[in-house]
């Protein structure tokens, strides 16, 4: 089978897409045969010299959500059958035409929704972080303001829906151009704004009648997320889950004391630390947004779909910052 694998961190080109042996499923896995494969801007991060997530252990065979048939059980595993449907995370090995995935990672049970398997792959990490993001950690309630920067790309793309769908008073997308802030308008939002442009920040305060905005959702970090923080409202809550700029940095003195005296929060996120800690809120979260999807209030945004051979032109892609909804891998 093709497999994709790096042995050194680096750009694109050091992804290499080699022949390997058809792994077999030990107890309580299953092999898949895999028909979509989600990646993520994090996965470029984790592949690059300077990571912020630090360096990796060689060789990488990078992990990620897969989907597609059963084709074969391991020892102990008798509620999934040869050529069910499944959706699930590879741990290891995703990037290939066929991958193990514990059943204990399965994504389950599937939307009732007419879903395509590229579209169906990416629930899972962009869809339900943007979930959790929005009800389990800024705890939206209805007519507050939310500002989703990168509001185009992966997570944001699901967070613009279901905003609206949620109830949002008014949606604030930024993104670093007007392509993608076209895709958001599409999906909902009220407000464009553009995040590389200079006064950026008082756009946004101009768009709330200088009230400020009650949730801000962050994947981007640095500069930023340091430009964000004022633009809260009292009682505000900023949402950190990623850092694209490749920095997260240290909040200076005065920003510490609007927190204090604004009663404002900034709070990380983690969907990996949320499923270790507490799984019921996983369950439940996932009832919620499968719900979301087959009522069709949310649906993926799929950019492009490469072969496995151009895994190296998707990763470019991606750090390109020229993607917008999601970009999908098929063997």
């Amino acid at each position: 089978m093709k497999l994709v694998r790096y042995y050194t961190s680096g750009a694109p080109e050091v992804l290499q897409v080699e022949n390997a042996a058809i792994p077999q499923p030990e107890a309580g896995q299953v092999l898949v045969k895999v028909e979509a494969i989600d990646i993520g801007y994090v996965d470029t991060q984790i592949r690059n010299v300077d990571s912020p997530w630090g360096t990796p252990t060689f060789p990488v065979a990078p992990g990620d959500y897969v989907y597609g048939t059963v084709a074969q059980v391991g020892p102990e595993v008798g509620e999934v059958q040869v050529g069910e449907r499944i959706l699930g995370f590879a741990p290891v090995g995703a990037y290939a035409e066929y991958a193990l995935v514990p059943l204990a990672l399965r994504f389950q049970p599937l939307p009732e929704a007419s879903l395509s398997p590229e579209e169906l792959v990416t629930l899972p990490v962009a869809g339900e972080t943007a979930y959790h993001l929005l009800a389990t950690s800024a705890q939206l309630r209805p007519g507050e303001r939310v500002l989703i920067h990168a509001a185009a790309g992966g997570i944001g793309h699901f967070a613009v829906q279901l905003a609206r769908a949620m109830g949002a008073g008014q949606i604030i997308a930024t993104a670093s151009s007007a392509t993608k802030l076209d895709v958001a308008q599409t999906l909902g939002a009220d407000t464009l704004i553009n995040y590389t442009e200079p006064g950026w920040a008082e756009q946004v305060m101009q768009a709330t009648g200088g009230k400020g905005v009650d949730v801000i959702l962050d994947v981007v970090g640095g500069q930023i997320l340091l430009e964000s923080l004022p633009l809260l409202a009292p009682f505000g809550r900023l949402i950190v889950s990623g850092a694209a700029s490749g920095r997260i940095p240290a909040l200076p003195s005065e920003s510490v004391s609007q927190l204090m005296m604004g009663m404002k929060r900034i709070e990380g996120f983690s969907s990996f630390t949320l499923m270790q800690q507490h799984p019921d809120l996983i369950a439940q979260g996932r009832q919620a947004f499968r719900r979301y999807v087959e009522q069709g209030n949310v649906r993926p945004r799929i950019m492009r779909t490469f072969a496995l051979e151009e895994v190296a032109e998707a990763h470019r892609l991606l750090e390109s910052r020229a993607s917008y909804g999601k970009i999908v891998l098929r063997p």
